[in-house]
Formats: structure tokens, C-alpha cells, sequence
């Protein structure tokens, strides 16, 4: 009896089991789409994907797409590359010079970042075996991103005009608000300006493309689909 008893305790602890193998078991009637939390659900991608992809891979013909508790025969994985920095190029917008010495002059540049990355759809059977490669951005084509900044602009230091004696109109005033050697400046204070270049280089981390750049790409070439 108490053998007997063990053994149900057995059968009981089992069952969850193997339901548990069930769902593991593969449904090749069915594919998932794994795609990066920037598409979000609802997002009208997941619907176009849904109505292109089986038309692109013929292995997914007359599959439905599932959810998380399925365990399908293919699946959809995004695959995408860290952006390479081709070049930076800079246009001079304005310039703002004043007279006021306690404003510095300044420039406003735009500073053009230049870069490239490569980004795919993979189809994996249930092994994870890579069948086909659907190459949504490719290598070869050229993309820029555009920061304006305003950055010191060079300036020289004040020149003295010669020394200007008071004429007898002058003199003519209180003897405390008489200066022989008055001087009139023209111009603001001198200052250090920086180049584009210098700011490229010291900046390149502001400079860099965002995975936010790169999924807003991505997500104008699908739906160009």
C-alpha cells in the first residue's frame, strides 16, 4: 500500500512535467518574430512584416505568426551592426559679433556626422540554423546625422588709439576728471576661439549615431517594403 502510494505521489509529480514537454515539443505550423522593444505592440510594422515575410520566404508560407508560449519552427531574429564613422564634415550657419565686451562672439556651425552600419532579418529554423538573410540596411549606403553647435569665435585684442590730450574744453572741466593721458578703446576683449575640428575631436561621444537613429532608419526601409 505505501508502495502504492508512492507511486501516485510519482504520477502526480510528473504530470506538470510532461505537459512541460508538450509545449516544448515543435510546432511547425507556426513562426515568431523577434524583434527590439523600440516597435512595440501595435506598432503597424509588426503587421506589415506579418503580410511581406511570407511572401519573401517560402518557408513561411501558410505559417501563423505565435506568441512567447509557442514553440515554433521558424523563427524571424533582427541582427543589427554597431555604426562605422566614415567622415565629418561642417557648414558655418552664423555668426554673432558684438561690441558688448561682456558677450563673447560666438559661431554656429552644423557638424555632420557621416556613418554607415548593416542591418538584417534572419530566418532560423527550430536548431537556430540560419536559412536566409534579409538584408534591410546594407554596408554601402551612407547615412548623416546633423548637431548644430556654437563654438568661440576668434578674436584679436582691443587696439589702443593713440593718446588723446583733453582740448581746452576739456581742461575747462574738474581738475578730478582730467586725464592727459586718456585712451579710447575700440573692439571686445580678446578671447580664443575653436575651430569645428577641435570640437569634432574633443566631442566624437555627441557626435555618435544613437541606436535610436539607427532603429528610426530601419524602420523607414521596411516600410518602404
Amino acid at each position: 500500500m505505501k508502495n502504492a502510494f508512492c507511486f501516485l505521489i510519482f504520477l502526480i509529480a510528473l504530470v506538470p512535467g510532461i505537459k512541460g514537454q508538450r509545449l516544448l515539443q515543435t510546432d511547425t505550423t507556426k513562426y515568431r518574430i523577434n524583434l527590439p522593444s523600440y516597435w512595440g505592440h501595435g506598432n503597424k510594422i509588426w503587421q506589415l512584416l506579418t503580410n511581406k515575410l511570407p511572401i519573401v520566404c517560402e518557408e513561411l508560407k501558410d505559417k501563423e505568426l505565435c506568441g512567447d508560449d509557442c514553440n515554433p519552427g521558424y523563427s524571424i531574429e533582427f541582427e543589427m551592426s554597431a555604426p562605422v564613422i566614415y567622415d565629418y564634415t561642417y557648414n558655418h550657419i552664423s555668426a554673432d559679433y558684438t561690441n558688448n565686451q561682456y558677450k563673447k562672439p560666438t559661431d554656429t556651425w552644423d557638424i555632420v556626422t557621416n556613418y554607415g552600419f548593416e542591418c538584417s532579418l534572419l530566418l532560423l529554423d527550430d536548431k537556430n540554423k540560419i536559412i536566409t538573410r534579409l538584408i534591410v540596411v546594407d554596408t554601402d549606403e551612407v547615412w548623416t546625422i546633423s548637431n548644430r553647435v556654437k563654438l568661440a569665435s576668434y578674436s584679436s585684442a582691443p587696439v589702443p588709439m593713440s593718446n588723446i590730450r583733453r582740448t581746452a574744453y576739456s581742461r575747462s572741466l574738474p581738475s578730478d576728471n582730467y586725464n592727459p593721458n586718456f585712451q579710447v578703446l575700440t573692439g571686445t576683449v580678446g578671447q580664443e576661439g575653436q575651430t569645428p575640428y577641435s570640437y569634432i575631436n574633443a566631442n566624437k561621444d555627441k557626435l555618435w549615431p544613437s541606436n535610436k537613429d539607427l532603429f528610426f532608419i530601419v524602420d523607414i526601409k521596411i516600410n518602404s517594403w
